[in-house]
């Protein structure tokens, strides 16, 4: 494994670490809760990508230097983009909707580099 110094993951997913552990790089986790409200009127790349911005940009805020990625996916069935499911029977409910059913998965990254102080 590639340890960056200060190269931070915005998330707490186990199946990015893994995408990037795959690729050699074992980031820093800084978990970040924002709320994920999705705007309806906007399509779910945009919304993944908009999601992703904020949770790099809340992390990074809260650093002195580092790279931060932050990511987010949004699933979506007809016009319907669905959230993160609340619970496990929630999350079975929606694996039961999307079942056989064609639908999207858009996911958007925003990586920021923030500088140490002075340079």
């Amino acid at each position: 494994m590639l340890l960056l110094k200060n190269f931070i993951l915005a998330s707490r997913s186990p199946r990015r670490r893994f995408l990037l552990a795959q690729i050699g790089l074992e980031p820093e986790i800084i978990p970040c809760e924002i709320d994920e409200e999705l705007d309806p009127s906007r399509s779910p790349a945009e919304n993944a990508t908009s999601l992703a911005l904020q949770k790099a940009r809340t992390v990074a805020a809260g650093i002195s230097w580092g790279i931060v990625l932050g990511a987010d996916t949004i699933v979506a069935l007809d016009a319907h983009m669905l959230g993160k499911p609340i619970d496990h029977d929630d999350a079975v409910r929606m694996l039961e909707m999307l079942s056989g059913r064609t639908h999207t998965v858009a996911t958007g990254f925003a990586l920021i580099d923030r500088l140490p102080t002075g340079m």
